[in-house]
């Protein structure tokens, strides 16, 4: 069996950084990494350099690197020109230094100016097709054209967009994410089984408040980490019963021990 291909949630901190290490490991299993080893830098410093290490885990470190890595992946000009979603989530970090969240803006400006007239040309081209037209590019269009298709005002061509076998994981996981999709989209994710098994996906339809609650309260809460439950807690912007209900999961686990105890 390659050593590049274990289960994920098998691997040992010895294993794990090996893997952030080499270019030779397969996405799938880096994916997790980062939230198997929460802020661990030996394992999420290699990850970051990994050009293999998938975008979904960019966006998690981005969002919640110590003040170090957070300040090595603002230096990368040229990654965040490229894939400015993980330039908004270092953004959210609140260990990044003001001197390189300026430096983060002034690259996501940069990017924004470059991209605008493409994007223009290409998001009226999608608004003047039929129906018909934009769910036949939904199944075979690229990624640009899909990130416009789903946030049509018509769900059907979303739900096509998130059927798409071209539709990748890590678009799925910015999709999870975007507030201007519509509900039953991120119903459709929720009920996906491989996305299921990612706890990043997990996690943004859980903070994302257009999920529908029902669909929130079936990702299993119950299995989140105390650091996920208490993010939860205090994330202002979900409905009040999945915050409640991830208070509850916390309380139950804090009362265990003591009656053990007795």
């Amino acid at each position: 069996m390659s050593d590049s291909n274990p289960t994920p949630s098998t691997v040992s901190r010895e294993e794990a950084i090996s893997l952030a290490q080499s270019e030779k490991s397969e996405s799938r299993v880096l994916e997790n990494l980062p939230a198997q080893f929460p802020e661990d830098e030996e394992v999420w410093k290699p990850l970051l350099a990994n050009p293999q290490t998938p975008l979904g885990a960019m966006i998690f470190m981005a969002e919640r690197a110590p003040s170090s890595l957070a300040a090595e992946l603002a230096d990368d000009r040229v990654f965040l020109l490229h894939n400015p979603v993980v330039g908004h989530a270092l953004l959210k970090n609140p260990a990044l230094s003001e001197t390189d969240r300026q430096k983060v803006n002034a690259i996501l400006h940069e990017s924004t100016k470059d991209e605008r007239e493409r994007k223009k040309s290409l998001f009226q081209m999608i608004k003047e097709m039929s129906v018909g037209q934009k769910l036949a590019l939904a199944k075979k269009g690229n990624k640009e054209a899909r990130m416009i298709l789903i946030k049509d005002q018509n769900e059907m061509i979303g739900l096509e967009v998130v059927n798409s076998p071209r539709t990748t994981d890590d678009e799925i996981l910015m999709i999870a994410q975007m507030r201007d999709v519509s509900d039953q989209v991120l119903r459709a994710i929720a009920n996906m089984r491989r996305i299921r098994a990612n706890k990043l996906a997990i996690l943004s339809l859980l903070h994302n408040p257009k999920t529908p609650v029902g669909v929130s309260l079936g990702l299993g809460i119950s299995s989140l980490t105390d650091r996920d439950l208490q993010g939860l807690i205090r994330d202002r912007n979900i409905p009040a019963a999945v915050s409640r209900a991830a208070k509850q999961v916390l309380d139950s686990r804090s009362k265990g021990p003591k009656t053990k105890a007795h």
